[in-house]
């Protein structure tokens, strides 16, 4: 195939991977994002990235979450710089995004050389192509494109193939070792790059020793044994193959023992037996492999759990799945022809290890595929043109059956591209995405809280609690869960029923900093402040990161006119996010200034339209109403046509009962802005006063 040619059905390719994106840039944030995004107060000022490089405290606000993926943190934090804050997911969608299309272009380079490396058809190049394509708009990429906090997936799966291919592509960079440094990269940005290591020696073995996996387990078995010095020995690894792999083994080796180090002490993988969680890993695989040919079951948080017993008939099935897979392998391996679909399965396998041995507190997670399928794409298209291949050598077909075909794999890739469209939606927003969890977990209680959260966001409270209810049915323990209930039973004027849920909620979760900011919040608008102060202090012993704790106890603080604590509070904030203009604001009333005080200072020194306008808004809500309508003239003397001003001036007016004067500042207001609501609301007030005067 020409550059020309490459060139164009590559940019085919990525035009079709953008379009089947397009819905997917503004999706909320969901889930994870929460602790390691929204409400982490180091990713709001891209002056800590240092931080991030120094442990892994500063990666969440929820203690037990605090993993060390430096790089993935200063990613996020570049994003939210970019984006003005949280008040547009766009740019973190936008590097996801980019480097997801970036990692397609790698992988079509990775497969071209591999399937040249086995075979002179020129339509391998288009084999390379399709896998790429078949890959990018797979439906399961959607889970891990569109869950922002796990694009830890496919950045570290973008440095592991640029790793391998500057070794594969670049003498230099394979001479220097330079093909490393995407790996470190990668490490720091998710550990599971460290299987680069093995990937590698799968390479090397099949592809620059020209050797299977027997033949190779045979040569040196043969060496061991043979003590004939002076008898010729089959010849092993080439001797500078053999130090590209002790040095990449070296570095990944020390980047598990550094990230392994950095990782904060109070970080948690959740899984309560490890052996059952590693026993139910073959059947996961097995679920993995499945997905790639029908993902009809994606979801974001599934109700599965580790098996009970070594023998169950699924663990059985995982077990021999495994089994055979890698009897495949091993077989595949010895034909030259057919290596790639030994090396993809082998980068299958590999892939999964991490999460395999790890033992998490989900057994799956869709996001997880990501890794595996950049090798199983390989395989699977390789095994594909194979086969084709095998048909068209051994039957005479008519010519119509190669359009056949064609229109086949047309319709296939679409149907996948649809299917990820549609995957894209289901992320949009909160409701959407845990409805679905919710219908396709419903033994999930974590799932069914987070749908129940969404109906309780609306307003849906009788519904909302169904879903807790539920949820607690299947997960009775589950702290966030009687936090939850807590908030929906105070919304609905249960206090007392709230009150016993949140102390379950603490006495099930004493070590998340979330059940003491959600009772204190309660407490505080009960007017318990001193015990609200207690619990938001322990949650910030906790975790310094989490800002609404901050936020609360500022506010409490300053109500109660602790201005020397509340000055400690806001220095601290501000040491983490020095734009944060809550923490700014904070920090002058602890000065002891009222805030009506404040704004006049900040309106007179900077004299905007604005600035008056805030400054009319506080003079009417401390009852000073010729303070306010002084103000919103000075407002209007800057801006003319400004309607907020003459809204306010209309408000004072008629609390004054100057109906008169209301009804004429309120006649402006609309004659600028007709279609405020609020605007007619305020001239009806002063036109109602005014007939009961004339009466």
């Amino acid at each position: 195939m020409s550059k020309e040619r490459i060139g164009l059905a590559l940019s085919i390719v990525l035009a079709a991977v953008i379009l089947t994106y397009s819905n997917h840039f503004h999706n909320a944030l969901h889930f994870d994002d929460a602790h390691t995004i929204q409400n982490n107060a180091y990713i709001q000022d891209i002056k800590n990235i240092p931080l991030f490089f120094k442990d892994g405290s500063t990666s969440s606000s929820l203690p037990s979450n605090q993993s060390y993926r430096p790089l993935l943190t200063t990613s996020l934090a570049i994003d939210y710089y970019l984006g003005n804050g949280l008040t547009n997911t766009f740019y973190f969608h936008l590097t996801s995004f980019t480097f997801f299309l970036l990692l397609g272009v790698l992988m079509f380079f990775l497969f071209r050389i591999i399937l040249r490396k086995v075979s002179t058809d020129p339509a391998s190049d288009w084999v390379a192509l399709f896998a790429v394509a078949w890959f990018l708009l797979h439906p399961v990429c959607a889970e891990t494109i569109n869950y922002i906090i796990q694009r830890g997936d496919s950045l570290s799966t973008f440095f592991v193939v640029l790793g391998l291919l500057m070794y594969v592509r670049s003498s230099v960079c394979r001479k220097n070792f330079l093909y490393l440094i995407p790996i470190v990269l990668g490490i720091l940005t998710k550990p599971s790059a460290l299987m680069f290591a093995p990937i590698l020696l799968c390479y090397i073995i099949l592809f620059e020793e020209d050797s299977g996996f027997i033949s190779i387990l045979d040569k040196f078995s043969t060496n061991t044994n043979n003590k004939d010095k002076k008898a010729p020995k089959p010849t092993g690894i080439a001797y500078q193959l053999y130090i590209d792999l002790f040095v990449s083994f070296a570095v990944c080796v020390i980047g598990y023992l550094f990230v392994s180090h950095m990782i904060s002490n109070t970080y948690v993988t959740g899984a309560s037996s490890p052996m059952m969680y590693r026993l139910t890993q073959p059947f996961i695989i097995f679920t993995y492999f499945a997905a790639w040919f029908a993902p009809v079951h994606l979801n974001a948080d599934t109700d599965w759990f580790a098996f009970t017993s070594a023998v169950d008939p699924y663990a059985i099935l995982g077990y021999a799945f495994l089994g055979f897979l890698i009897y495949i392998i091993f077989i595949t391996s010895e034909n030259k022809t057919t290596r790639p679909i030994a090396f993809g399965f082998s980068w299958f396998l590999l892939a999964c290890v991490p999460t395999s041995l790890v033992s998490f507190s989900e057994i799956t997670n869709d996001h997880r595929m990501f890794f595996p399928f950049v090798g199983l794409s390989l395989a699977v298209v390789w095994s594909l043109y194979l086969l084709v291949k095998l048909i068209k050598d051994h039957v005479t077909l008519p010519e119509s059956a190669k359009y056949v075909f064609y229109a086949f794999l047309f319709v296939l890739i679409s149907g996948y591209a649809y299917g990820t469209h549609e995957r894209n939606k289901v992320w949009k927003t909160d409701e959407e995405l845990w409805k679905d969890c919710a219908e396709k977990s419903p033994k999930n209680g974590r799932g069914l809280m987070n749908y129940g959260l969404a109906l309780m966001a609306r307003g849906d409270y009788k519904d909302a609690e169904k879903y807790f209810t539920d949820g607690l049915m299947y997960w009775p323990n589950y702290s966030y869960l009687h936090v939850n209930m807590a908030i929906l039973k105070a919304a609905i004027g249960k206090n007392e029923e709230a009150e016993t849920y949140f102390k379950s909620g603490l006495q099930n979760g004493p070590g998340f900093p979330n059940s003491y900011y959600y009772y204190a919040r309660f407490l505080n608008a009960n007017g318990r402040n001193d015990e609200a102060v207690t619990l938001l202090k322990k949650a910030m012993e906790m975790t310094s990161a989490h800002m609404d704790c901050r936020y609360l106890l500022m506010d409490i603080l300053n109500s109660q006119k602790r201005f020397e604590e509340l000055r400690q509070v806001a220095n601290s904030t501000i040491q983490i996010a020095p734009n944060d203009p809550k923490a700014q604001d904070y920090l002058k009333l602890a000065s002891g200034k009222s805030q009506l005080d404040l704004v006049k200072e900040s309106a007179d020194a900077h004299k905007t339209p604005e600035g008056y306008l805030n400054l009319s808004l506080e003079y009417y809500k401390a009852g000073d109403y010729p303070g306010c309508i002084d103000a919103a003239n000075k407002s209007l003397a800057l801006k003319p046509d400004y309607a907020p001003a003459y809204n306010n001036i209309g408000s004072s007016y008629n609390v004054l009962k100057k109906y008169k004067e209301g009804k004429e500042a309120m006649l402006k207001a609309l004659a600028i802005d007709p279609n405020s609501q609020l605007y007619k609301n305020n001239l009806a007030v002063s036109e109602a006063g005014l007939k009961e005067k004339n009466n």
